[in-house]
C-alpha cells in the first residue's frame, strides 16, 4: 500500500487549472464558431454586425476560459489545503499499487550486424 500524504497545493492548483483551461477551450471554440457562423447570416442593414458579433464572441470566449481557470485554481487549492489538513488528521488515502512487468523492447528495423566477416560464399574484401 501507497499514501497519499499530501498535495502540493500550488503546483495541484495550477495543473488542475491550466488542464480545465484547456478543456474549456477545446468545447468553446466549436460553439464561439458556431454562434459566429450565425450571428454573420442575420440580416440587417449594419454591414459591421458580423464583425461586432464575432468580435464579442472572441472577447467573451476568452473572458470565460480566464475565469474558469482562476476559479479552477482557487478551488482546488481551497481543496488541496483542506485534504493535507485531513490526511494530517486521518492519515491521508492509501492505494495499492500493482507491479507490471516492462514491456518487451521494440524491435529495431535496420539490419543488425553481428560480426565484420563477410557472408559465406562472398569474395574477401581486400
Amino acid at each position: 500500500m501507497y499514501r497519499i500524504r499530501r498535495f502540493g497545493v500550488l503546483k495541484t492548483a495550477t495543473t488542475v487549472a491550466v488542464l480545465y483551461m484547456v478543456v474549456i477551450t477545446i468545447f468553446l471554440i466549436p460553439f464561439a464558431l458556431l454562434f459566429a457562423a450565425v450571428g454573420s447570416a442575420i440580416p440587417t442593414g449594419a454591414s459591421n454586425v458580423s464583425l461586432d458579433v464575432g468580435g464579442g464572441i472572441v472577447v467573451f470566449g476568452l473572458v470565460v476560459i480566464v475565469f474558469y481557470g482562476v476559479a479552477t485554481w482557487v478551488f482546488t487549492a481551497i481543496s488541496c489545503a483542506l485534504y493535507n489538513l485531513v490526511a494530517g488528521w486521518v492519515g491521508g488515502v492509501e492505494i495499492q499499487l500493482d507491479a507490471v512487468a516492462p514491456p518487451p523492447p521494440v524491435p529495431t528495423w535496420s539490419p543488425s550486424v553481428t560480426s565484420s566477416a563477410p557472408p559465406s560464399g562472398a569474395p574477401p574484401v581486400g
